[in-house]
């Protein structure tokens, strides 16, 4: 039987196998604490011959260890991987987890980017084999909200939180005074450098979505910068496509897989200060605002769709059936 554990306690979006059953993490304090009880209801529930999916990679690899730590075996898919890149403490203990997870037989990861494994790969300092599955793509209704907000002219967003390179961003900002700025960003950003911002910035931290999305739909551009390799502002991504903006970001392992060459409305730029400043003048002209060819939203459209979605993860199923 296959089961599909989530990172929450109500209702999700998450799309899963048709016949698989669904097991919500129970509601905790802390998410640590939530991800742990998840972890364990998911351990206890299933048995040897079932395939457990963890849409939560971080769950996934709790649950190989409460397994393992319990004299237990449970076949294991960690969806999408995730790991950091900074040297802290917390990613080198992770990394150790992780790894120690990935040598078991009974554990198997996706990775949204076949060059994200590669880099996994590197890291760990082994050939470890992962199945490519392509982030889920579900903001079509993000369009209605592009279509009625008005766009204010010569403006940028940039928003979110795991894995931007807020320093960068004000560097950008300084370099390009006849752009202004719109910035949402973690009240601890905020603290630490909100003073330092130019005067084209407009920062605000901590709001609701909703507001979120408005900053976005107003905004001419968004702009992304990255400060890691890992899966970091897929979402946000995916969302400026929704609403047909041009995008800048980073160019990485993971972002390379979704943005290419032939993108018209979406570009990558490079470390430098200057690469950064020169594409979002390329993605604020008429060509890049206006072509209907290749753009993002359709490449999003035909492949990170729910159907693909389900399809990529019955493959997986199957392909652990036949082992």
């Amino acid at each position: 039987m296959e089961y599909f554990l989530i990172d929450q306690s109500g209702e999700t979006y998450y799309p899963r196998p048709e016949e698989s059953i669904l097991i919500n993490s129970p509601a905790a304090s802390r998410k640590a604490l939530m991800w742990i009880k998840g972890a364990w209801h998911a351990v206890n529930t299933t048995t040897k011959d079932d395939i457990l999916l963890c849409y939560l990679d971080i769950q996934a690899v709790i649950c190989w260890w409460i397994a393992i730590l319990t004299c237990r075996k449970r076949n294991i898919v960690a969806i999408n991987i995730l790991l950091k890149d900074k040297p802290t403490l917390k990613n080198r203990v992770a990394s150790w987890l992780y790894k120690r997870a990935l040598s078991s037989k009974r554990f198997h990861a996706t990775v949204t980017s076949p060059e994200y494994g590669k880099w996994l790969n590197r890291k760990f300092r082994r050939d470890f084999s992962y199945y490519h599955l392509p982030d889920l793509y579900v903001y079509d209704y993000l369009a209605d909200i592009a279509a009625t907000t008005p766009v204010e002219p010569d403006t940028v967003f940039c928003g979110g939180k795991n894995g931007r390179d807020w320093q960068m961003m004000a560097d950008i900002a300084k370099a390009m005074p006849e752009m202004r700025f719109k910035l949402v960003m973690p009240g601890d950003v905020w603290n630490a450098i909100g003073g330092s911002l130019p005067p084209n910035v407009t920062c605000r931290h901590d709001i609701p979505v909703d507001e979120f999305l408005n900053d976005m739909a107003s905004s001419e551009v968004v702009c992304l910068p990255l400060d890691t390799e890992a899966p970091a502002g897929l979402i946000v991504l995916f969302q400026a496509a929704a609403m047909n903006k041009p995008i800048v970001t980073t160019d990485t392992v993971t972002t390379r897989a979704y943005i290419t060459a032939d993108t018209t409305d979406a570009f990558l730029a490079d470390k430098q200060v200057s690469s950064w400043v020169n594409t979002l003048r390329i993605a604020t002209t008429n060509t890049a605002k206006k072509t209907n060819n290749h753009r993002l939203i359709d490449s999003l459209i035909a492949h990170c769709n729910r159907d693909k979605y389900i399809w990529h993860l019955n493959t997986i199923i199957t392909t652990l059936r036949r082992q």
